[in-house]
């Protein structure tokens, strides 16, 4: 019995080393299959790395390619001025997600009509798309009705060039008439001063019911604007400007019962507003001209002298001339 249990245990202890030694060559060959797996790994993606796919070709940007460039958002902004300040950065050479896009956003942030631009980069293959957000134009400035703008004022008052001019049809701005010289220096504009010539604009159209066409800011304290139907004579932007521009509701239905063509409407003081008529003095529509006539009815009202009776003081103090001549000749 004891040799049997000798024979089973040997052949057992002999199983268990046959299994530990398959055991020991099983992770040897996984860990050298992984070592085989991470070289082929770190190479294959060296190589990968290396494709032109992840290069944007430097000719191909430079020539504004379709497949490494595209532009959009800018309706203002001509391609050409982006495209040239694209071709004026140094982009290094390197892999689409290394590259590093601010100066470029940077540089084209400069444009006057760019507001704020973001590059995007697309991988695999490797290419660039700009995308742009222009400012809002608010005026079209020129010297006169006759001349074309030669230059735009946006909304936050910056002052965008001749350069970028005209506009697409669909930006609507409207026409600010001004020489571009103030108290004799370059007119400056601000975000305040153009939110309160947009301000002004908005109530006059709200309680006019029509559209300003333009505005005449070439005399600061006698400013016209000029409706689709009728040209107010708006006098200075100051403090009650909003209020004097709230009354044109109540003075638009009064001209329109003017037979004659109404020259202007005069909105340049607060308590009082005047039609000018076509070839003729002022008619005023508040109550200072029921004023000025109750003070000439009573001048009227205040006896005068006649005629006759001036005639007789002079005939008198002619007479008491010449007795004093008389008398001065006797003595």
């Amino acid at each position: 019995m004891g040799l049997l249990y000798q024979k089973r245990r040997l052949k057992v202890n002999k199983i268990k080393r046959q299994i530990a030694a398959t055991r020991t060559m099983l992770m040897r060959f996984r860990v050298l299959l992984s070592l085989v797996m991470i070289v082929c790994i770190c190479f294959c993606s060296y190589k990968i790395l290396k494709l032109p796919y992840w290069y944007i070709d430097p000719q191909k940007l430079a020539k504004a390619d379709p497949s490494v460039l595209k532009i959009q958002g800018n309706k203002i902004t001509p391609d050409y001025k982006i495209i040239n300040m694209v071709r004026q950065t140094q982009l290094p050479y390197t892999q689409i997600f290394r590259l590093d896009t601010k100066e470029l956003e940077d540089n084209i942030a400069q444009l006057q009509p760019v507001k704020k631009v973001y590059v995007r980069r697309y991988w695999f293959p490797a290419r660039l798309t700009i995308i742009i957000d222009e400012r809002t134009p608010a005026f079209l400035l020129a010297p006169n009705l006759d001349s074309e703008p030669n230059s735009a004022l946006s909304t936050d008052g910056v002052l965008i060039d001749h350069d970028y001019l005209p506009f697409d049809s669909s930006i609507k701005a409207k026409k600010l008439l001004t020489y571009g010289v103030r108290d004799g220096k370059d007119e400056v504009w601000d975000k305040k001063r153009v939110d309160e010539i947009l301000k002004l604009t908005k109530v006059i159209e709200t309680y006019s019911g029509q559209e300003v066409q333009y505005i005449d800011l070439r005399n600061q304290k006698d400013v016209y604007i000029m409706l689709k139907e009728y040209l107010i004579r708006f006098g200075e932007i100051n403090d009650t400007a909003l209020k004097r521009a709230i009354s044109i509701a109540s003075i638009l239905p009064q001209a329109k019962n003017f037979g004659q063509k109404i020259k202007y409407i005069d909105l340049r003081w607060e308590d009082s507003h005047y039609f000018r008529l076509e070839g003729q003095k002022d008619v005023q529509n508040q109550s200072k001209i029921l004023q000025a006539k109750k003070e000439e009815n009573k001048i009227d009202k205040e006896p005068k002298q006649d005629n006759k009776d001036i005639n007789k003081e002079q005939n008198n103090q002619q007479e008491k001339q010449v007795e004093v001549r008389q008398t001065g000749e006797q003595q």
